[in-house]
């Protein structure tokens, strides 16, 4: 059977659609059936004589309309077929939570592919510790020793669904710089801070209640709130810190249930809400009866200034929970993360988190305390944040040489990431792909609005960039922002 590949019409519709619109004619003629491979996407660009990210999205789209499908090994398949613009059948099969989840996957904006052939310089996109600063050995010794003193034990059932005591001790202890009152029985041990975020909407929202967030926000708990089914209002959190007025304003509304912020090294942009700030959003939700889920996931990573109080240890009411992992410190393969907060709010969670998974692994809790007991975690700790200093310091010198008039850096006092704003909506998009041509990759800010509007910014992970990538890295972005500045200028003369 013959290779079916589309003929573009480059004055028509984007490329990316008309490829998507001919395969999924295609599959719905039946000139592609179930379980046949669409051709490679190499295959495809180079004959439509486009870059193989255009080909990319083509396939992303037939893959949110339910047609198709990546398989490891096989490439993308037809998974189902449709007629009339309806969801084909096997789709229909989901639940709306689902079917909310594979949407908000496959329409996330990521960053963009290299182009072809080109040589990498410099990698800002990944929010992945870097493995080869993972402890691995001190992590088998703590793990050897475990299993000797108490293999039998730690590898049944535990039922130990609130996490092992001697861990929930440990971790009470060691966020004692950002909540001094924390004790064992508030703590809640989780499989990581993505079940964690995901137990406290379960546990407190339901379809039609109101979640609010920052704008920009973690990209991964916008997919959360889409498959809850909740609905969603934005507070711009911007150089001068968190919107207050509208967050009072807004929670103010009887459908308002939870408030997500993460006041400490904001994921995308890096920003720290002040102390002034913490007090200010304390006396404002004293107002209210909304949760607050305040998620601390690199509180630990701060390399100067310091440490200051959780938003929960501020919040009277007791009804502020914090979300906390060691995912990011350690390496991602641990999920061990946790919530804080009153015994009334953990109380109900521990019962829904026994349904989801019955206990997180005592095996690896209790490999963690003994980690911790040893020094280890101490130690690795300590070298993490010092080369997060020298990361944050080599970007904020390669901005000030790089970087030219209109783009602005945060300047975190910790973290993995920072934020790179340019003057104008869709400048962030446009300098993504125009780095990606030369071998810089960066995460557009339209990855981290909820709705996908376009943005200013692009977000920068130092997770795996050291010092020499960094200045590389900037160079280049330095480069392509400011060609995008100077076409702009020529093009819109009297902006």
């Amino acid at each position: 059977m013959p290779t079916l590949l589309p003929t573009l019409d480059p004055a028509g519709l984007p490329m990316a659609e008309q490829i998507a619109a001919f395969y999924a004619h295609a599959i719905e003629g039946g000139r592609l059936g179930l379980g046949e491979r669409l051709p490679p996407i190499r295959e495809v660009a180079k004959a439509c004589d486009v870059r193989r990210a255009t080909v990319q999205e083509g396939y992303r789209r037939l893959a949110v309309q339910g047609l198709v499908a990546g398989e490891v090994g096989r490439g993308t398949v037809v998974i189902a077929t449709a007629t009339n613009g309806e969801p084909a059948p096997q789709r229909r099969l989901l639940s709306a939570y689902a079917e909310a989840a594979v949407r908000r996957s496959q329409e996330m904006t990521r960053a963009p592919a290299l182009a072809d052939g080109t040589a990498p310089v410099a990698n800002f996109a990944e929010l992945s510790p870097d493995d080869a600063q993972f402890p691995v050995d001190e992590w088998r010794e703590a793990m050897d020793a475990v299993l000797q003193q108490r293999g039998g034990e730690l590898l049944g059932y535990g039922h130990h669904t609130g996490g092992l005591l001697e861990l929930r001790q440990l971790l009470a202890e060691r966020m004692h710089d950002i909540d001094p009152g924390l004790g064992a029985e508030q703590l809640l041990v989780t499989a990581g801070a993505q079940q964690a975020l995901d137990l406290v909407l379960r546990t407190l929202c339901g379809p039609g209640d109101t979640v609010v967030v920052t704008s920009p926000s973690y990209h991964n708990m916008h997919g959360l709130l889409r498959a809850h089914g909740v609905n969603v209002v934005s507070v711009a959190f911007g150089p001068d810190g968190l919107d207050l007025a509208h967050l009072q304003r807004v929670l103010a509304r009887p459908s308002v249930k939870l408030c997500y912020l993460m006041p400490t090294f904001h994921n995308p942009t890096g920003r720290t809400l002040d102390l002034e700030q913490r007090h200010q959003l304390a006396a404002i939700v004293q107002q209210s009866s909304v949760v607050v889920l305040e998620d601390e996931y690199q509180y630990s990573l701060r390399c100067r200034g310091e440490a200051l109080p959780s938003l929960r240890s501020l919040d009277a009411r007791g009804l502020t929970v914090t979300v906390a992992t060691v995912s990011k410190e350690l390496f991602p393969a641990l999920r061990i993360g946790w919530v804080a907060g009153s015994p009334e709010l953990l109380q109900p969670m521990a019962a829904v988190k026994g349904f989801m998974d019955l206990e997180s692994s005592p095996l690896l809790q209790a490999a963690l305390v003994e980690f911790v007991r040893r020094g280890h975690f101490d130690r690795h700790l300590d070298g993490l944040r010092a080369e997060l200093r020298r990361r944050h310091d080599a970007l904020q010198r390669a901005a000030a040489k790089h970087l030219p008039d209109g783009c602005r850096v945060t300047d975190p006092d910790g973290g993995f990431v920072a934020w790179l704003e340019l003057p104008l909506p869709g400048h962030g998009e446009r300098l993504a792909e125009a780095c990606a041509k030369r071998g810089v990759r960066v995460v557009p800010g339209r990855a981290f609005d909820l709705d996908g509007a376009a943005s200013r910014g692009v977000r920068l992970s130092l997770t795996r960039a050291d010092v020499d990538a960094i200045e590389r890295g900037v160079r280049v972005l330095g480069e392509c922002a400011r060609e995008l500045l100077r076409h702009d200028a020529v093009a819109q003369p009297f902006l």
